[in-house]
């Protein structure tokens, strides 16, 4: 059920409204965050760890020289390869030499300057003539200039550039490393290990504070709309079943959470993942990396195509689902009805029509959900085959701008991006729900309360007020329910009073139930006011008017709790005596001693273990403990049997004439022990004054009066 007209909102504008409630959890949020970075960068090295593992098992060379190659390369602008003999590089000995297999094509690099040429062996470095070492020569920090010998171009004095830090530190490890290849890949895998169990820790804790963030937020937003459905206007509950605020507190605001544990959780975790993966992969092979990018339109076009579609779909299960809430509420509230009325079957039949209703709604939302894992598994799949493609042509054709090795090595962060973009894929069908979930809730947020938060009207203080000294006055009321054409009370007057009793009689309809929810400002009247001691009610609060109002409905209301609790709602500092006091002028302090654990016997669901005359004796001992100036009684004798009723009368009649009353009763039983009986038909009063003369003047009362007579 929509409490607002229908708008096209915007992309999750609702969700990201709702954030605002992980504001008192920022700290966590923080820490949930840094963790998620760290973690980052902890996968990210492992995926960096593998790659020297992959040199030593690929080409057969130690670690060590791997990163001095590589050292190399940056300082100097020199690919050098030490090739076997039966590779197509030509070895001038026996011995091995260093061949330069690229030059760079920067001007800032030594190689251009010092007049190499490719293919070109090294004869020395520095008199040293081992490959190996001619290498580690080269890549030594510590050596500022070096002697190189080419077979063809002769002697060159070179000066070398500083190495970079993060070079030094990566060549420090691997000359730590030993230079055995098991023992090499056996060290890496144990330090990768220890990455990993550092990065287990962390992601802990990202995922822990990330949870415990959501909860508590979810927690928030419950209590937050907990108290404005407290607070909400009367006429709400008439057009917004319970069931469906239940759905919106208890579902959607689930929902919500599992919203808010993606946010913080994958969201957070994934990009950083594919973030720090990516600049792996451009210091790979940033040609590679950046021909990849060009897929990425393709599959932000899907994910969004398919999020439109989940919103949608959301929005209706959701509403599907408070249907259902509706129905098995109002099933179980009225079986005694149902079973009576043998409608066990029309029942069942109403329900299975909104299961199946709710279950088209579900299945149309995992037909979205499982299209899209289908269509972005195959255009990832395009995109491997054009990748490979590219990267076959930058290995084999285009040398050497892509070694196997580096190949293998962007693949595997292309594989870690891709598995975190197939889970962010699934993060916006569950935005798209919590969207819908949080839409829901903020409906009813965003509904008025009942009374403004700021004690102020029109810029005045509003008024605390004073206990009733004189009288209360209805001057001309008038007040229409929204969406009818004609008011239920129309140009009232009447004054009653201090300590006087009233009984406002009429037909079903006539405006007598309106009349007296206007008294604690349930409604308020579209014309005319209500006067406490000359004092408007709408100048004054909420809390000091109704604190001087009880009521007694013709609903008797249990709430869960002893029956103590039941009796004191309200008056939480009520002592065993007060309450005992007033269970015994309502007369219910026998049957309660009668239960198993007396007063501190726990009342069921709506109080079921009581009868109905047992629960309006409890209602009227809270209203005689509450000690209210004013009290209202609303058809309390209506559903009770006969001995219940004459209880239940001696117990309003030994306060009513304590307080100013209000009695609404269709019994005569209870009407001639009043002061005053107002007669009400169609909304105006017609008649008022004693029973005898309202007999005689009054022809609606006296018919009343015949009818329950002759009924009698």
């Amino acid at each position: 059920m929509s409490l607002v007209a229908a708008k096209k909102p915007k992309k999750n504008v609702y969700f990201w409204r709702s954030l605002g409630y992980l504001r008192p959890y920022r700290k966590i949020v923080t820490i949930s965050i840094v963790s998620a970075f760290f973690m980052a960068i902890i996968y990210t090295g492992g995926l960096g760890a593998m790659l020297p593992i992959m040199q030593v098992l690929v080409n057969n060379e130690t670690i060590a020289g791997w990163m001095d190659k590589h050292v190399v390369v940056d300082r100097l602008g020199l690919t050098l390869v030490v090739p076997e003999k039966s590779t197509e590089i030509a070895v001038v000995e026996d011995q091995p030499r260093v061949v330069v297999s690229h030059i760079s094509e920067s001007e800032k690099k030594p190689a251009r300057s010092i007049g190499l040429k490719t293919y070109e062996q090294l004869a020395s470095v520095d008199g040293q003539t081992d490959a190996n070492e001619m290498i580690a020569r080269l890549a030594d920090p510590n050596v500022a200039s070096a002697e190189i010998v080419g077979s063809q171009s002769g002697k060159h004095a070179v000066g070398l550039p500083k190495v970079p830090w993060y070079f030094c530190i990566a060549r420090a490890v691997a000359q730590w490393l030993p230079r055995s290849p098991v023992k090499a890949i056996a060290a890496v895998f144990f330090i990768i290990m220890g990455m990993g169990v550092v990065g287990n820790v962390f992601r802990f804790m990202q995922e822990y504070l990330s949870d415990k963030a959501a909860i508590s937020a979810v927690n928030d937003i419950r209590r937050h709309l907990y108290d404005h459905v407290l607070h909400m206007r009367l006429n709400f509950f008439g057009t917004s079943g319970t069931s469906d605020v239940t759905s919106r507190l208890v579902q959607d605001s689930q929902t919500l959470q599992d919203g808010f544990k993606i946010v913080l959780g994958q969201s957070i975790q994934e990009p950083f993942k594919a973030l720090f993966a990516f600049g792996f992969s451009m210091i790979l092979s940033w040609k590679l990396t950046m021909f990849i990018v060009v897929f990425a339109p393709i599959m932000a076009a899907v994910i969004k195509k398919f999020g439109k579609k989940m919103r949608r779909a959301s929005r209706a299960m959701l509403e599907r689902s408070s249907h259902m809430l509706g129905q098995i509420e109002s099933t179980l509230i009225g079986i005694r009805v149902v079973k009576t009325a043998n409608a066990e079957r029309f029942e069942r039949r109403r329900y299975s029509r909104i299961m199946e209703a709710l279950r088209q709604e579900m299945l149309k939302m995992a037909r979205y959900e499982a299209y899209a894992t289908p269509a972005m598994e195959t255009i990832t799949m395009l995109c491997a085959g054009a990748i490979l493609m590219y990267a076959s042509y930058l290995i084999f054709v285009h040398k050497p701008a892509l070694e196997q090795t580096s190949f293998f090595m962007v693949m595997g962060c292309l594989v870690g991006i891709g598995e975190s973009l197939r889970r962010l894929s699934k993060l916006t069908s569950v935005l798209a729900r919590s969207n819908a979930a949080a839409a829901r809730v903020f409906e009813i947020l965003d509904v008025p309360e009942e009374r403004s938060r700021r004690a102020t009207l029109n810029g005045e203080e509003r008024i605390n007020l004073p206990p009733i000294a004189r009288e209360i006055r209805f001057e001309n009321i008038t007040f229409a329910y929204a969406n009818t054409t004609s008011p239920a009370v129309e140009e009232v007057s009447l004054t009653v009073p201090k300590g006087r009793s009233v009984a406002v009689v009429g037909r079903n309809g006539s405006g007598k139930t309106t009349l007296l929810a206007l008294l604690p400002r349930f409604f308020d009247p579209q014309a005319g006011k209500i006067l406490i001691d000359g004092v408007d009610i709408k100048n004054v609060t909420l809390k000091s008017l109704r604190r001087q109002i009880g009521i007694v409905t013709q609903e008797a209301v249990i709430f869960p709790g002893t029956i103590a609790e039941n009796i004191a709602y309200g008056q939480p500092s009520a002592t065993r005596e007060q309450i005992t006091n007033a269970a015994r002028r309502a007369f219910a302090h026998d049957f309660i001693m009668e239960k198993p654990d007396g007063y501190d016997t726990v009342m069921g669901e709506m109080g079921g273990q009581l009868s109905g005359g047992q629960r309006q004796r409890i209602n009227i001992a809270r209203a005689i403990l509450r000690q209210t100036p004013i009290l209202v009684l609303d058809e309390a004798t209506s559903q009770v049997d006969a001995e219940s009723e004459h209880l239940i009368q001696q117990a309003i009649e030994s306060i009513m004439h304590e307080r100013t009353t209000f009695v609404i009763a269709h019994r005569f039983s209870t009407i001639l022990s009043a002061d005053t009986i107002v007669v009400m038909d169609r909304g105006k009063i017609i008649g008022q004054g004693k029973h005898d003369d309202l007999l005689r003047t009054c022809v609606t009362y006296k018919q009343l009066y015949e009818r329950q007579l002759f009924a009698a």
